[in-house]
């Protein structure tokens, strides 16, 4: 599976219009069957963001839509209207799935995201590394966690381990109860990396349609 992130940045005042105007078309969207959801996040020191992730098949299914969306008068009006509210242009990644997540079991209301920057030499060592601790929790009944990898990045090679989560309360439970065994991943692939991680936390507002 591959999916799309596409990240707006809202201008100063803005937050909320974009909010509102990204709900009624995302909503809009899954009505035509589209596979993808809206979030924002939160506890960040970069400015309000909201995030659409869009999942396809393959990125010949990905690109196929991307050229429908160029050819399409509403599609670009309203992509025209969204950028007059924009502090800065729409940024897009594309990530690759490597273990995909367990079905969710309940109303997903939170999502951390912790990125992986790994040294030029290390990428496939720290994807074997992260892959076998994410089957191992996933093995040990834990489902909500998933691994993917940015592909046709102009920033390196990219790892990020994704879990989602009831609410904020939910997500820091489990970060209590895993703390010794998220340190113990974290020193084992210390010496893989570029860059220490980053952690970013994003809300739901709009979920996956089911």
């Amino acid at each position: 599976m591959l999916t799309v992130r596409v990240r707006m940045y809202p201008a100063l005042g803005k937050e909320a219009d974009v909010r509102s105007f990204m709900t009624d078309w995302v909503k809009s969207a899954q009505e035509q069957g589209e596979n993808f959801a809206l979030t924002q996040r939160i506890y960040t020191s970069e400015g309000p963001m909201l995030m659409i992730p869009r999942r396809y098949d393959d990125l010949a299914a990905a690109d196929a839509r991307r050229r429908e969306n160029l050819a399409d008068p509403a599609w670009q009006e309203r992509l025209g209207k969204l950028s007059t509210m924009l502090r800065e242009p729409i940024r897009q990644t594309l990530e690759e799935t490597v273990v995909p997540m367990g079905a969710a079991t309940g109303p997903v209301g939170t999502v951390r995201r912790v990125f992986f920057h790994p040294a030029q030499d290390k990428a496939g060592a720290l994807r074997s590394t992260l892959t076998e601790f994410v089957q191992g929790v996933q093995a040990a009944g834990n489902g909500q966690i998933g691994l993917s990898q940015q592909i046709f990045s102009e920033s390196g090679p990219l790892l990020v381990l994704t879990t989602t989560h009831a609410d904020v309360a939910a997500l820091d439970k489990v970060r209590q109860e895993r703390a010794e065994a998220a340190q113990a991943l974290v020193d084992s692939v210390s010496g893989f990396l570029r860059a220490p991680l980053a952690i970013r936390l994003l809300s739901v507002i709009v979920p996956f349609p089911s």
